[in-house]
């Protein structure tokens, strides 16, 4: 991120949970999983063709934080809803 122009790419939420919902719905688009959902605080959804939820923590990989803005704050998102 070292052009200024780089933050108007950046979405922006008004809340840690909502930019949390964010980035795991926009993976699971980007990735093929559905129906994602948060169950004691653990996100899982379902793979392609999958009739079992999968542990989102357990397939996104490390190489996947967003960044995304909450207020003023920049922050960098894993999927499953921890900071990367």
């Amino acid at each position: 991120m070292g052009h200024p122009s780089d933050l108007d790419s950046v979405p922006t939420y008004s809340s840690l949970g909502q930019a949390i919902r964010g980035v795991c719905l926009t993976w699971c688009e980007e990735n093929g999983y559905c129906d994602p959902f948060c169950q004691d605080g653990e996100w899982w959804a379902f793979p392609i063709n999958g009739v079992m939820p999968i542990r989102i923590k357990t397939v996104m990989g490390e190489e996947c934080p967003r960044m995304v803005k909450i207020g003023p704050a920049l922050l960098k998102l894993l999927p499953d809803g921890s900071v990367g």
